[in-house]
């Protein structure tokens, strides 16, 4: 049986190393199913978690990027996380999750934990991982791979205090949401940093990925914003690069999903809005501005995309029909460069 985790021990420790920036983007991720209506079914067959996106620190990191899943529950025991893990092998949604990211030429770990002993906190877990080869899922020992990456110099980042309406919406999801939350977490600054002391180059999370009835497979990236004052939202530059990367090989299209809320201290709900990859570079400005912190703690460069370009979503855009239409990124591209190309003509000849 799984270990139950209390809600306030997962905030608790989630406290401890996000910033308020990085929480407010987490909680929007709590909030999507809640907000998008009653049938929740299309979410849980077709939205899977995802994961973390690492690299270690090499000369040429970005030849060596792995995807780690990481479990989102605690195991009661190392035999119950193998059965859990051989199931997973056996999920036709998550080899088809599995195959997209081998073509893509990333490499895949499945990661999971359970305590040392009797379950005393999120910080006592043993850690075991599984590499992905031909299609099945191997398990390593002592702590590889990543007892194997270079530098012994990682350490976790601390976290800010969270503003109360974060708060309180991490205090109202569900439990299982929570622990699926702390559990990735606890892997990357408790298990990466605070355990193994490793660096990593270009860490990012992944969301989410739609995965559809046929093999579609979209990476998903969720986050909560406010428009400017002329109704544009700001886009980390490095998270677009990284889509790219996911999506090139295979001609996919990826999903950015924005929860809007007004501004002010209330941030009050408005809608849930969205834009593909491609019409994301297709539609975006071309002059970057200062953004926030990364996760490596380095300044990152955003770029400001019109509000006019995102639509409003709904589960419909999850329906295999949708999915099979924009499942293409150059697809989707040239479709847009078309409406651009008539728009260019009619500017032409009004100017004769």
């Amino acid at each position: 049986m799984p270990v139950q985790i209390e809600s306030s021990e997962s905030i608790q420790y989630l406290q401890r190393f996000l910033t308020h920036n990085k929480a407010r983007g987490m909680v929007a991720e709590l909030s999507l199913e809640s907000e998008l209506g009653q049938n929740k079914s299309v979410l849980e067959l077709k939205l899977m978690p995802g994961g973390w996106l690492l690299s270690p620190k090499l000369d040429t990191p970005q030849y060596y990027r792995y995807m780690i899943s990481v479990l989102p529950v605690l195991y009661g025991s190392p035999e119950e996380l193998d059965s859990a893990v051989s199931l997973l092998e056996k999920d036709r949604g998550w080899q088809a999750l599995a195959t997209f990211l081998s073509q893509s030429g990333i490499g895949i770990i499945v990661s999971g934990a359970s305590p040392r002993g009797t379950f005393s906190g999120l910080n006592s877990l043993q850690w075991k991982n599984y590499s992905y080869r031909n299609e099945k899922l191997f398990a390593a020992s002592h702590d590889e791979p990543f007892a194997s990456w270079p530098g012994e110099r990682g350490r976790a980042g601390k976290g800010s205090p969270w503003q109360p309406d974060v708060l309180s919406r991490f205090q109202q999801a569900a439990h299982s949401q929570l622990t699926e939350l702390a559990m990735r977490q606890a892997f990357f600054y408790g298990y990466l940093k605070e355990q193994l002391h490793k660096p990593v180059e270009d860490p990012y999370d992944v969301d989410a990925f739609v995965v559809g009835y046929t093999g579609i497979v979209m990476p998903v990236e969720i986050k909560e914003k406010s428009p400017t004052d002329r109704g544009d939202f700001g886009i980390d530059a490095g998270r677009i690069l990284m889509l790219l990367r996911l999506c090139l090989a295979t001609d996919s299209n990826a999903l950015y999903l924005i929860r809007e809320v007004g501004e002010g201290e209330s941030r009050a709900f408005v809608r849930w809005r969205y834009i593909t990859l491609s019409d994301m570079v297709i539609g975006c400005r071309w002059n970057l501005q200062a953004g926030g912190r990364s996760m490596s703690g380095g300044a990152t460069q955003t770029v400001m995309i019109s509000g006019t370009l995102f639509r409003d979503f709904s589960l419909d855009n999850l329906s295999e029909g949708w999915l099979s239409e924009n499942k293409s990124l150059q697809g989707s591209a040239r479709a847009a460069v078309g409406e651009l190309t008539q728009r260019l003509s009619h500017n032409l000849n009004q100017q004769r």
